[in-house]
């Protein structure tokens, strides 16, 4: 971790949540009516303030609310597909309007990322469909640099079948997490760090579960009230009645975009928050809790530094030619011929290999065998046709975007674990057990260039 971001954050988030519980966000209270707490993995005391077991979604829904308040205007069902960089200085995005087809230039003298990860890289992953890895692939296109992108953080609990997990705090609560025998797993006090859980998991063969039971109905209800309710539609499992059974899969990026403590970028007039972004916080082992803290902290602490770059910013627009460019290459898109391969082939076959060899294990055979995969997907997606030629919610373009994104994001990630050539947090690889403080105490910096991408390294700020 950088030291001063993890300073900065442990000493705002306390006001941060303060705020959030004046604004209405419904944090779980304890007998004594003030904000109750959880224990989370790697933690040694309860710290975490929690809205039953959908803490993340309560805020959203509750900053959301203030957005509409407020009466800003919003572009909804747009897909942005470039940052617009002229004299090394941004000046907005091209963004296509889902519903028509048609390319916009949106000129603005700061934007902030703000898109989540890219947890659809892998195909057991905790992500939803939209966590595909477009902010890092944007930022990345306009020559920044994605740092520490090789941390891939595997959550213990996610569904056996499922593109969904089960909260830590479980295990916090008195859950019991189980061998299908019914033995438990976790004999020791504390709660274990996540990634030192998953490779238990894995590396025993156990079909792991998640027993409940013991809790009772009621108190299920008032502390995974989400979660009861997805394992029951989804899963057909009554948390009450029966074991929940998990496996280990992929939950975050740890890395992202390269800011500084206020979500500024190399850059000027752009800024990245939340989990596209890197602040520094995370180290290369998050702890549970804190990349929604972190991306509350320093998304309003992007937030006040665009305010204030804005206000000193020259105005500039976009170039008419810019958007000229863009449409030319979209029409090419539609313009090839639709054969064989098909952007969901590709995206498959994608999910799969980096689920194989850049997973929670790597070493050197597999992670060249990923790469090799990388680059020749890559050119197959510059080949590729589209079998829909409509632009009126054409659902294969819009993957096709968000395929290009993750191949992006995928190289990175193989780029970054081939060159640490050690074992740190997430990072484990199987050719170099050892962590390599001499070497590889420092950050990876991935940048895209004509030859493709280069990797640097920069010091941790211990300071």
């Amino acid at each position: 971790c950088d030291h001063a971001a993890v300073e900065w954050m442990c000493r705002e988030a306390p006001q941060d949540v303060i705020h959030l519980d004046h604004i209405g966000v419904p944090f779980n209270r304890n007998a004594e009516g003030k904000l109750d707490r959880r224990m989370l993995g790697g933690n040694g005391v309860p710290r975490a303030a929690f809205a039953s077991d959908l803490t993340g979604h309560m805020v959203l829904n509750t900053l959301y609310e203030q957005f509409i308040r407020e009466g800003l205007p919003a572009y909804e069902e747009w897909l942005a597909t470039s940052l617009v960089v002229e004299d090394g200085v941004c000046r907005g995005v091209l963004a296509l309007e889902l519903g028509t087809g048609k390319l916009e230039a949106f000129n603005a003298r700061a934007v902030v990322l703000a898109t989540g990860g890219a947890g659809r890289l892998y195909d057991s992953s905790t992500a939803s469909q939209s966590c595909c890895g477009d902010g890092m692939s944007l930022a990345y296109r306009a020559g920044l640099s994605l740092i520490d992108m090789e941390m891939v953080q595997y959550h213990p609990f996610g569904f056996r079948d499922r593109a969904t997990f089960a909260s830590e705090g479980a295990l916090g609560d008195g859950v019991i997490l189980c061998d299908e025998a019914g033995q438990p797993v976790v004999s020791t006090p504390g709660l274990p760090l996540r990634d030192e859980l998953c490779r238990s998991l894995a590396a025993s063969g156990a079909r792991a579960v998640l027993d409940f039971r013991a809790l009772g109905k009621e108190r299920i209800s008032a502390r995974f009230f989400y979660l009861a309710r997805v394992a029951n539609e989804l899963a057909d499992i009554s948390l009450d009645k029966e074991p929940l059974p998990i496996q280990p899969r992929m939950h975050r990026i740890l890395g992202g975009v390269q800011t500084d403590l206020s979500g500024a970028t190399a850059v000027p007039g752009v800024f990245a928050a939340g989990e596209c972004a890197s602040p520094g916080v995370h180290g290369a082992n998050a702890l549970a809790g804190n990349a929604l803290t972190a991306g509350v902290v320093f998304g309003r602490r992007a937030g006040t530094a665009a305010t204030a770059y804005v206000q000193a910013a020259p105005s500039g627009g976009i170039a008419d030619t810019v958007v000229g460019d863009t449409e030319r290459e979209l029409e090419a898109v539609f313009s090839r011929s639709s054969g064989e391969d098909t952007v969901v082939k590709i995206y498959r076959e994608l999910a799969a290999k980096m689920a194989d060899k850049v997973g929670l294990v790597r070493d050197e055979t597999g992670l060249q065998d990923a790469a090799e995969c990388v680059a020749a997907l890559k050119t197959r997606y510059t080949q590729v046709g589209l079998r829909h030629r409509g632009k009126v919610y054409n659902h294969e373009l819009l993957t096709w975007y968000e395929l290009g994104s993750l191949l992006d994001v995928a190289q990175a990630v193989v780029v970054g674990a081939q060159a640490r050539k050690e074992s740190r947090g997430v990072h484990q690889r199987g050719d170099f057990p050892i962590t390599n403080d001499t070497e590889w105490q420092q950050h990876s910096l991935v940048t895209a260039g004509p030859a493709g991408p280069s990797l640097a390294t920069c010091p941790v700020n211990t300071g």
